[in-house]
């Protein structure tokens, strides 16, 4: 099996480079698109799916996984967005799964930012940056990654301890803080949606 992960930015297909290794375990191939920004990504994507059903069609192992942040944007409406291209496209989602629980193309939005899901794992930040002192995960934001888990949001604590100054490396970030994640213990509710998305691809039984 083969997982295509669409995504809008190229620090989350840093992320994931550094990431899958861990969370796929062998389990399957992956491929990342990095569409350039979340417009981009909204505007081609029905166009994408319907190519990925050909192959499908043609029996081609694929699964396809659709990562947006949310940004500003209701969440609800957004994925009800994801959903209905998909259904354009002829391609079965996780929330509309054939009968028997199988489909094929998972959306997820990442609450509010890919940063949160740093944020939700502090083990990993301070591996990431062994000068960083010991991390209270009792506190903001690190309490509820998902509830202001932006880039900023961790630009300023990073700062603030001497890391990356007035700007933050995106790309740099992710792949060094991505490296250290442990996906089972990450606090924030996102990540883990993504995770047991992402087993439901791999596995029917956690359907």
């Amino acid at each position: 099996m083969q997982l295509v992960f669409f995504v809008e930015e190229p620090s989350a297909e840093a992320e994931l480079n550094a990431l899958l290794p861990k969370l796929l375990a062998g389990r399957a191939r992956w491929q990342i698109i990095d569409f350039g920004s979340k417009y981009g990504l909204l505007g081609k994507l029905e166009q994408r799916l319907r190519g990925y059903k050909k192959q499908i069609g043609q029996g081609e192992a694929l699964r396809l996984v659709v990562m947006l942040d949310r940004d500003r944007d209701d969440c609800i409406a957004l994925k009800a967005r994801l959903e209905e291209v998909a259904r354009r496209a002829g391609l079965t989602t996780k929330s509309r799964a054939a009968p028997d629980g199988a489909f094929t193309v998972l959306n997820r939005i990442v609450i509010e930012e890919l940063e949160s899901w740093f944020i939700g794992d502090a083990d990993a930040l301070r591996r990431a940056f062994p000068s960083l002192p010991q991390i209270n995960a009792r506190k903001p934001p690190f309490n509820n990654p998902d509830n202001g888990g932006s880039w900023e949001t961790l630009h300023r604590f990073l700062k603030k301890h001497g890391i990356y100054g007035n700007s933050y490396p995106k790309i740099e970030a992710a792949r060094k803080i991505a490296a250290h994640l442990t996906p089972a213990a990450n606090r924030s509710r996102s990540f883990q949606v993504f995770r047991s998305g992402v087993e439901a691809l791999l596995d029917p039984a956690r359907r």
